[in-house]
Order: C-alpha cells, then structure tokens, then sequence
C-alpha cells in the first residue's frame, strides 16, 4: 500500500513541548525515568491528539462566525429587514445552504468541543498515571477549575445539547436583532421548532456559545498550569523519597 502522510503540526501543540521540557530537564531520576516511557504509554498520541481538538475547535469557532457573518450581512443587503420584522415573513437566502451549512457548524461546535474536553481530561489522567505516579479524577480536575476561577457553566450544558444534537433532533437556527439599521443579530439554536421565545431552555443563545469558547480556553491553560506544579511537587516528593 502506498500512503502519503501529511504533516500535522498544530500550531496549539505549544503546551505539550513545554510539559515535555520541563520533564527532561526533571532533576528527579524517577519523574525522568517514567518520561522515557512517553510514547510506550500513549501520551505521545494523547498530547498531539489535544493539540488536533485544540485546533479544531478554533476552526469550527471561526467557521460559525464567518456563516453568520456572512448570512447577517446578507440580510442587512436586502433591505427587507422592516418588512421581515413587521410582517412576521421568513428570510429565504439566495442559497438556501447557508442554513444547512450554519446547522452543520453547530453541530460540530458541540461535538469539537465536548470532545475535546474529554480527550483532554483523558491526557490528564493518563499523566498522572504515568508521569506523577497517582490518579487524577475529573471532580479534581473541576477542583483546580474553580481554584482558578475559571468558568465552569459551559460544561454540562456542551455535554447535554452534544447528545440532544446527535441523538434526539436537529439544530435550528433564528436571529435575533438587537438593531436595525445596520443590522446587528446573534444567532438562537432551536432544541426544537420554535414559533415563540419564551421559554430560554428551549434554545440556545449566542452568548452561550462565546462563553463556550472563552470558558474552555480559560480551562485548557489552567490544567496545563496545573499540570506543571504538580511537576514541581512530585520532583520534591521523590527526590525527598530518594534521599
């Protein structure tokens, strides 16, 4: 058989060459020891693995603003925003896959980014293991998520619209306007088909989605923060040992 391999490099792989560093410049014999064992005990694929979601999920942030942008901007052209508004009329785009591609961008939003929490909870685990020497659970993970103040909200939310995406129904998307003229709209995901807004568990905001963003970024560098100063306790903890 013959493959062409291509050369994946993500640029979010930073965090990872920097815990590997740290390692091998360990003045423990034993953290030292256990590093050599890396790639044997699967971090080497886990750690690339992180920095790939890590990477897709930027991607599938981008994607979905440039089809909003794309779809408001659109919208704003037509001129038609007093007569959708007043009237109560549907927008019917000139292609009519933008709504389609917006749905399918939410989709991945979700899946991307419960994803990557749980392979990163995964890599964390696995470190621990192999690299500490001790089991980490994910309620300590969440412990060191509220040490650092990070935002937490967004978790169970990602977690449960991943499953009612994938499992129950389809995404639908809505805007609302915040102003006219020149038009400024967010997007509403519809858990289901939605004639009235008045009940906000049944859709989910823009602002969700931000906070998705910014709440797992804030997540990711807290952990690999974390992950170094457990470095440095279990350097003391074996040289202790050893001497």
């Amino acid at each position: 058989m013959e493959v062409i391999h291509l050369d994946y490099r993500p640029g979010t792989a930073g965090w990872v060459l920097r815990l590997q560093s740290r390692l091998q410049a360990s003045p423990s014999d034993v953290l030292r020891t256990r590093y050599s064992r890396w790639g044997e005990a699967g971090l080497a694929d886990l750690a690339i693995a992180v920095a790939t979601r890590l990477s897709l999920t930027l991607r599938v942030s981008f994607r979905l603003a440039e089809l909003l942008k794309k779809l408001r901007d659109e919208i704003d052209a037509s001129g038609d925003i007093d007569q959708l508004l007043t009237g109560g009329f549907v927008y019917s785009p000139k292609d009519a896959r933008i709504f389609y591609d917006i749905c399918v961008a939410v989709d991945a939003f979700y899946f991307e980014f419960r994803s990557s929490y749980e392979v990163l909870g995964r890599f964390v685990r696995t470190f621990g293991r192999e690299i500490l020497g001790r089991s980490i659970t994910e309620h300590e993970i969440l412990q060191v998520l509220e040490a650092a103040n990070c935002n937490r909200d967004w978790i169970d939310p990602v977690r449960e619209n991943r499953k009612l995406f994938f499992h129950e129904t389809a995404p639908w998307i809505a805007l609302e306007v915040h102003q006219r003229r020149p038009l400024e709209c967010s997007v509403l995901v519809m858990k289901e088909n939605l004639h009235e807004f008045d009940h906000p568990d049944k859709y989910v905001t823009q602002s969700h989605l931000v906070n998705t963003v910014t709440g797992f970024q804030q997540a990711v560098w807290a952990v690999f923060g974390w992950l170094g100063k457990e470095i440095d306790k279990s350097e003391a903890q074996t040289q202790s040992s050893a001497s």
